[in-house]
């Protein structure tokens, strides 16, 4: 159980707040940002919310009047933040996760708090108030709530449940557990509506998310006698959908549904160049320590990583690792 009286010492000193999360945010990392902003808004606090990346429009639903995620560069600059005291970081604990938001922080002259609950971890010279086993962020941020006395709003309830929920795949991954539910329960009761928030995020889809959600089932290919799954989305294939990168999220997971597969991979070409990778498992390899090979990382069963590399050449090398892990002897062939 984390220690939160760092954060409540902070809450008691200080006034305005800086929340930023990861690049293309998920809904833990959106989540645990309304979260948090509200429980700083019942103290009193002044927060702004700063991301490098614009909010996926299937998360639109936690911010109804627009106003409290704002983008870096796009819609405020370092002018705009000068007067921020603290800063929370929520949901990674990594520099190049942060985006164009790094260059904020790492000028950052007051403290600075990272929330989360990932394995791997940078020096971001910060307060860190971490816990890997938990299935979210948003359940640590949860904690924070309690700690710090303040209300499971609906707004609050709505964000948390959101974060925990996507997190562990609608409650369908290895690291849902007994609490995970009552905390869930929790925030249906304090008015988390949780038919609608399924609605919001599932039954809500873009054309162009349709489009693109085929044709990357479509170019699913399997190696080791379908112990490997993959499949890759480029460039082109956004702009012939009519897709956004937004819309991949959670594509990945098609890749370990496949019967007999033990390791899915999804590759996604990204617009300012590079591959991102994501990798999943359902046996118990470690993607984590996988993606840890090429600068990347995350959790056990679900990790991340980005190549500066061609699509071809990123495949590749991700594969031969993959390969590698899963039977040494037989690493860069291919079945």
């Amino acid at each position: 159980m984390i220690d939160w009286t760092p954060l409540a010492d902070l809450v008691e000193k200080y006034d305005r707040f800086l929340l930023t999360t990861h690049i293309r945010p998920d809904g833990d990392a959106l989540g645990s940002e309304v979260g948090m902003a509200g429980l700083l808004r019942q103290k009193g606090k002044d927060v702004k919310v700063v991301n490098a990346s614009r909010t996926p429009p299937r998360y639109d639903y936690l911010d109804p009047d627009g106003d409290l995620f704002t983008i870096y560069p796009d819609q405020v600059n370092a002018a705009d933040l000068a007067d921020r005291e603290v800063a929370i970081i929520l949901d990674l604990s990594a520099w190049k996760q942060l985006g164009d938001v790094a260059d904020v922080i790492r000028a950052f002259k007051g403290p600075k708090v990272v929330v989360d609950h990932h394995v791997s971890q940078d020096d971001l010279g910060a307060i860190f108030l971490k816990d890997t086993t938990a299935e979210a962020t948003g359940t640590l941020v949860m904690q924070a709530v309690k700690a710090l006395g303040g209300t499971f709003t609906k707004e609050v309830s709505t964000g948390l449940l959101t974060a925990i929920a996507m997190d562990t795949g609608w409650f369908a991954h290895p690291n849902t557990k007994p609490s995970t539910l009552r905390s869930v329960a929790e925030l249906i009761e304090a008015g988390a509506d949780i038919n609608g928030i399924h609605r919001d995020l599932f039954e809500r889809n873009t054309l162009g998310r349709v489009k693109l959600m085929g044709e990357t089932l479509a170019s699913l290919q399997t190696e080791m006698d379908g112990r490997i799954a993959y499949t890759a989305i480029s460039r082109e294939d956004l702009e012939r959908t009519g897709a956004i990168a937004a819309d991949s999220e959670d594509l990945v997971d098609y890749t370990v549904s496949l019967r007999g597969v033990e390791v899915g991979v999804l590759f996604i070409e990204q617009a300012r160049g590079g591959v991102k990778a994501s990798l999943r498992s359902r046996t118990g390899l470690d993607c984590a320590k996988l993606a840890g090979l090429l600068g990347g990382g995350g959790h056990r069963a679900a990790a991340g990583l980005t190549l500066a590399d061609d699509l071809p050449t990123s495949i590749e090398r991700v594969l031969a690792i993959v390969r590698s892990a899963l039977d040494p002897a037989t690493a860069g062939a291919q079945s």
